[in-house]
């Protein structure tokens, strides 16, 4: 039987650069349940698919040379994945229920065949409910807007460390109070606080559970 390691937890907490790496010194398939999500938003954006169309898209998630490649309909997608628009909506699209219905489905049907570390909000309350380790990651908010600050300072110089901070908080409030999935500790879950940690260093304390 396949084994399944979910990873949640809310923005910037660093699940997807853990999960990368956890995968990889595992050998397991990585899968970042966030990218199906933006896949969605970009196809509304840009094809107007209604909600209706969504589940035709061909999603899939392919391994190379330790880098996750993500294809929607044969098309290598990664680098578009994160541009501003898709960016700036993909939290509405995330909200929505029926959007969320159909990516269980996908994210069930992805995960299932493989070794697969998946990460997300809902992934160990709602899409792999029997995973065989579920990991809640997370960090105090001052911490994890500090993350995304550096990450956005580049391209975006008019940001304050403050104004990340309240967008961390908002998206929190969204994450945890919204009507679809919301966010939420697994009863079985491992919490994992990495204020203070940096990925190899969570990674490590994620392979002692495993172990």
């Amino acid at each position: 039987m396949n084994q399944i390691i979910t990873i949640d937890g809310p923005v910037s907490s660093g699940k997807n650069s853990v999960g990368h790496l956890l995968a990889r010194k595992l050998g397991y398939h990585f899968i970042d349940t966030g990218s199906i999500y933006r896949i969605y938003t970009l196809y509304s954006l840009e094809k107007n698919y209604l909600v209706s169309d969504l589940e035709k898209i061909d999603i899939r998630f392919k391994t190379k040379s330790h880098d996750t490649l993500i294809y929607a309909d044969g098309i290598e997608i990664n680098n578009r994945l994160h541009e501003p628009k898709v960016t700036e909506f993909v939290s509405k699209i995330a909200a929505n229920p029926e959007i969320r219905s159909i990516s269980k489905r996908i994210q069930r049907q992805i995960g299932k065949p493989q070794n697969t570390v998946m990460t997300g909000r809902d992934i160990g309350t709602e899409i792999f409910p029997d995973a065989s380790l579920k990991i809640f990651l997370t960090a105090s908010p001052e911490v994890r807007a500090k993350r995304r600050y550096e990450q956005l300072k580049k391209t975006k110089p008019e940001l304050t460390l403050m104004d990340v901070l309240n967008q961390i908080r908002e998206r929190d409030k969204m994450d945890t109070e919204r009507e679809a999935s919301p966010m939420r500790i697994p009863e079985d879950a491992i919490i994992l606080d990495n204020s203070y940690l940096n990925v190899e260093q969570t990674v490590e304390k994620i392979l002692e559970h495993y172990k």
